[in-house]
């Protein structure tokens, strides 16, 4: 029994020496278990924030036991997904003659429902601890709970219309002064920002539907579509600094936009570039996971921030790398985005 368990007996032990006692607060959901003659336990329910909730444990019998969920919804859940698993800990103790005694057991909630308490058959294991915790968060690719079709690579590797940048993203670009292009601008997001913060922010992106369905109106008149092929339709040395932001790992032939780039900036101008970190697989190797959106089916350049230089190396200076968006996963820490800035080179 958890320590909260624990308590809880305890506390309603001594409310029965009072001269009014009440009934013992009901056992959370972890602990043993008997059910027609099969033995087992309930050892661990997690899943939050997600709008799953899993419950592990053991039993030694060869069918699953019939669990129940209750929500406080009113809905009376049978296991989603049921699997046996390997648990040698359990055999050793002689807790059971089966090597897969062990089981995970996994109930779909709806958005925002709580679970309530756990059973199996008529036998009430308890009350779930913790349950205004479930179904708080609606993650990506949530719908791989319940779909049932074989997905092919498309249905993983995906990739969607141009959204805003964050925050952090943008306080990054403020960098960038006097006359300003965002080259590959999405959805106009940053050119607004620039623009609303007084610099002089134009954009050039590629002329297809999911740009303009979703370019900003704000942004709209200072963008410029066109058909992605070089030279691009702006002016040699018109720029001060040209901003691209998570943009150079979706360009094909990448290379040939250096001198590109270089051409559009006045002398000592500036470029300022943010792109994935790849060093993040390794990163986060021990957590063995792999950061999602290294999978968006639309990159195809990798970087690390020794390559990202060395890619403009023929015609910039770097004058500073920088870290953005980084995150810990089980507390390791994991690089998320490279930013850069880039001068370029006189006479080249």
């Amino acid at each position: 029994m958890s320590l909260a368990g624990r308590l809880r007996r305890f506390a309603g032990r001594a409310l029965g020496r009072g001269r009014e006692a009440t009934p013992a607060p009901a056992p959370d959901a972890v602990g043993a278990f008997a059910f027609e003659g099969v033995r087992g336990q309930v050892e661990r329910i997690d899943g939050a924030p997600l709008p799953i909730l899993r419950v592990h444990g053991w039993h030694d019998g060869t069918i699953p036991v019939p669990l129940r969920l209750s929500t406080a919804s009113g809905r009376d859940l049978a296991p989603h997904a049921y699997a046996r698993t390997l648990r040698p800990d359990v055999v050793s103790a002689g807790g059971s003659g089966l090597a897969f005694c062990g089981f995970r057991a996994d109930f779909l909630l709806q958005p925002g429902e709580s679970p309530r308490a756990l059973s199996i058959g008529s036998m009430a294991l308890g009350p779930i601890a913790n349950a205004e915790h479930f179904s708080r968060l609606d993650p990506h690719y949530g719908g791989f709970f319940t779909r049932r079709e074989v997905m092919g690579r498309n249905s993983i590797y995906g990739s969607g219309p141009p959204g805003d940048s964050s925050e952090e993203f943008k306080a990054f670009a403020l960098a960038a002064e006097g006359r300003v292009l965002d080259f590959g601008c999405g959805n106009g997001d940053v050119v607004a920002f620039l623009r609303a913060h007084g610099r002089d922010a134009i954009g050039i992106e590629l002329d297809e539907a999911r740009i303009r369905t979703h370019l900003k109106p704000e942004a709209a008149p200072h963008v410029r579509l066109y058909d992605g092929s070089l030279p691009a339709p702006i002016d040699d040395a018109s720029m001060d600094w040209i901003v691209s932001t998570e943009v150079i790992e979706h360009v094909p032939g990448i290379a040939n936009h250096v001198g590109e780039l270089a051409r559009m900036l006045r002398p000592g101008g500036k470029l300022l570039v943010t792109t994935p970190d790849i060093t993040s697989i390794p990163s986060s190797f021990p957590a063995n996971c792999v950061p999602w959106h290294l999978l968006e089916s639309t990159h195809v350049n990798f970087f690390t921030p020794l390559s990202l230089e060395a890619l403009f190396a023929p015609r910039f200076d770097l004058e500073g790398l920088y870290c953005l968006g980084s995150n810990r996963i089980n507390g390791l820490f994991v690089p998320g985005s490279i930013g850069a800035i880039f001068v370029v080179r006189p006479g080249t």
